[in-house]
Formats: C-alpha cells, sequence, structure tokens
C-alpha cells in the first residue's frame, strides 16, 4: 500500500471515531413518552322529523311510481312511509289494483320509540303499468285508504283516521 492510501484509510477511521458517540446520550435514558387518547364521547344525533297533522295515522310519500328512471326496465312503486303515533308493531304500504291483486311491502315495527319514517319499495307486475291501483296502509292489520295530495312539490298519499278500509 502506498501513502496516500494509508493516509485516506487512517483520516477515515479518525472521522468515524469521532462521530461515533454523537448519538448516545450521555446519562440516564428517560422513559419512553406513552401517549394516551383522549376519551371519546359518542356523539348522539336525532332526526328530526316533523309530525303529521291532527286526524293524519299515517302518509305514504312517493320517491317514484313508474319505470326505473334509469333503467327503464323494472316498474316500481318507491317512496317512504311516514307514520304518527303508535306504536305499531307492523306497518304495511298496499297497493291493490281493479283485479283484486295486492302489492305489500311489510316495514315492521313503527311509531313510539322506534322509526316514524321509513323507505319503502314495491314491484307490481308490468301488467299494471298505466293503472292506477288504491293505496293504502295497514297498522296492526287495521287497514286505512288514502287521499291524494300534492303538497310543495311531492305526491302524498294520506291515511286519516276516518279512512278505515274493510278487508
Amino acid at each position: 500500500m502506498d501513502k496516500n492510501t494509508i493516509s485516506i484509510l487512517l483520516l477515515l477511521i479518525a472521522v468515524l471515531l469521532a462521530f461515533s458517540g454523537c448519538t448516545s446520550t450521555t446519562g440516564p435514558t428517560p422513559q419512553a413518552t406513552v401517549m394516551t387518547p383522549e376519551p371519546i364521547t359518542p356523539l348522539t344525533t336525532t332526526t328530526l322529523i316533523t309530525p303529521l297533522p291532527v286526524g293524519e295515522v299515517a302518509r305514504i310519500e312517493v320517491d317514484h311510481f313508474g319505470m326505473n328512471p334509469s333503467t327503464d326496465t323494472i316498474y316500481e312503486f318507491v317512496g317512504k312511509i311516514h307514520v304518527n303515533g303508535g306504536p305499531y308493531q307492523e306497518v304495511q304500504v298496499i297497493l291493490r289494483y281493479p283485479d283484486g291483486q295486492e302489492y305489500t311491502y311489510d316495514a315492521g315495527g313503527m311509531g313510539g320509540a322506534n322509526a316514524t319514517l321509513k323507505p319503502f319499495f314495491l314491484y307490481p307486475a308490468d301488467r299494471y303499468k298505466g293503472t292506477n291501483p288504491e293505496k293504502m296502509v295497514a297498522l296492526d292489520g287495521k287497514k286505512f285508504g288514502t287521499v291524494y295530495t300534492y303538497d310543495n312539490g311531492g305526491v302524498n298519499w294520506i291515511a286519516k283516521t276516518d279512512t278505515v278500509v274493510s278487508p
């Protein structure tokens, strides 16, 4: 080895020795800090639903009745059922066609401590396109006829206390 190579090696070793202690701490090592998260308080939100007017027991809020606009292949009745009061163990939206055929959506228990507004979906047979079925609401087996209303751009079918239907 020549003098230049030996000089470079000695210089490299000297630099490594000089900086070898820079990463260690002097004295006792402090304990690692343990991060504890803040307690999470669950946020409870309530959905505000406007109560129905006096005399209304339920309301069918129509979102769409006809061919599915995205596919034009499925005849459907889509909307929300809104009940007043309760609790009801069984709430149903019923379409009754002139030939006696009924299509029923069972929304389950509603009112009281349960939800008072739920979505529904009915898919009548294509042969009923263009016909206007009777829309009814059943609350714990008691059927109510409905009355058509158009409110602020929304189509509603209102079931009132005086519109009880015999089976």
